[in-house]
């Protein structure tokens, strides 16, 4: 042991490597997880000062068992050795050395391309399909799209990662990567945008109107879908803005409309910012900075909000 141990102080650590457990179904290649090891080798071992002791319970003079300490605390390493010849001991084997590589969540709209450095993944890696949850309120109203969540285990390095959609077969965007989880959203249409952004905002002026109590229901209601969940939460602030009294018709300013993303072609979503500037008849004034998303859905060609959702 005395040996070993002088050949760890001496970062002479190869014969460790095979000794190292991986994750079972690597998505990478060999080459890949071999140097994964090395390095894993290298970050565990080579540091430090190594010591021994005799591993209590298992410790015999036949199957000697030993456990490695590391600046005199122990670890998790022990070695087991076996006779080679009468007066030669030589590694058995050794536990406690694993070198686990990251899993991947990788979720798309379904029927996405995805592709890992430009390898496209196959539905092996598929574990779920289901509802997309951002429009759970507007289920009714339409085909419900679903989203899919690929599954990758022990990967052991950096990869690109992209997603085509699967409406207007253009590259999805990349909207949240925590955790080793990669969800993409679902496609943005340039015609679209180009022919809805300044009827959003026209829509948004006169929502920021109503609920200021500057401007009737009866205006904004011609671009909501009767019997949807925005119909039924607008209609109702009507009796709570009542007590409202506002001096000069409120002005509006940064107003931005971004992140469109179609679902089908018969929905889509968007995000609208801006800044409310209101004045009151008590003479007060406030500014009202708003950060809201709407669901569109289509009836007779023509779009009207079935959702809508107030954002931090």
């Amino acid at each position: 042991m005395d040996k070993i141990t002088e050949q760890i102080q001496l970062q002479d650590t190869g014969d460790f490597t095979k000794y190292v457990h991986t994750g079972e179904n690597a998505y990478e290649g060999s080459e890949v997880l071999d140097e994964a090891v090395r390095e894993y080798i290298k970050n565990v071992l080579c540091e430090g000062e190594w010591t021994y002791t005799k591993k209590s319970g298992e410790y015999t003079n036949d199957n000697p068992v030993y456990q490695l300490k590391k600046d005199g605390q122990k670890t998790d390493i022990i070695i087991y050795l076996e006779k080679r010849s009468k007066n030669e001991w030589t590694i058995a084997d050794v536990s406690g050395l694993s070198c686990e590589g990251k899993t991947y969540e990788i979720i798309v709209p379904e029927n996405s391309e995805v592709t890992v450095d430009g390898n496209k993944l196959g539905s092996e890696y598929v574990t779920e399909t289901k509802d997309a949850e951002v429009l759970s309120n507007v289920a009714k109203h339409i085909n419900m799209p679903k989203t899919t969540t690929y599954h990758i285990e022990n990967v052991y390095k950096e990869h690109e990662i992209k997603a085509t959609g699967p409406v207007y077969n253009s590259e999805l965007e990349l909207i949240s990567s925590t955790d080793n989880v990669y969800e993409f959203g679902f496609e943005a249409n340039g015609k679209l945008i180009e022919e809805q952004e300044s009827r959003i905002k026209e829509i948004t002026e006169i929502y920021g109107k109503y609920v200021v109590n500057y401007e009737s229901f009866a205006k904004l209601s011609p671009y909501i879908l009767p019997g949807s969940y925005a119909y039924s939460y607008l209609s109702r602030i009507s009796r709570t803005n009542i007590w409202l009294e506002v001096s000069r018709e409120p002005a509006f300013s940064d107003m931005k409309v971004y992140n469109y993303q179609s679902y089908t072609k018969d929905c889509f979503s968007c995000e609208v910012s801006f800044d409310l500037q209101v004045s009151y008849n008590s003479g007060s004034f406030k500014d009202y900075p708003t950060h809201m998303e709407y669901i569109f859905v289509k009836r007779s060609g023509k779009w009207y909000i079935a959702d809508m959702v107030m954002l931090k």
